[in-house]
């Protein structure tokens, strides 16, 4: 069961987590995949894992934020869903 509005439970928390490292994993790919002439031996691995940690740190807080307006039923703000 999810949790009420304006309210986190553990199961958000978990799955919350789960969502910070398929962001994590997904937003370097994107970036990668969109940079014209990417080249894995020349990559700049630091920047990498920089945007992989700042895309796990945004999908965490995006899906609390969305849980934390959300009610039992899965309708943001009450209204949409």
């Amino acid at each position: 069961m999810n949790s009420s509005l304006f309210n986190i439970n553990g199961k958000d928390v978990a799955k919350g987590l789960v969502m910070a490292v398929l962001s994590g994993f997904t937003l370097p790919v994107i970036a990668v995949i969109q940079s014209p002439g990417f080249n894995i031996a020349e990559a700049n691995w630091e920047s990498i894992f920089v945007l992989a940690i700042n895309g796990g740190i945004i999908g965490f807080i995006t899906y609390l934020g969305k849980n934390f307006l959300s009610t039992e039923d899965g309708k943001f703000m009450g209204v949409i869903g």
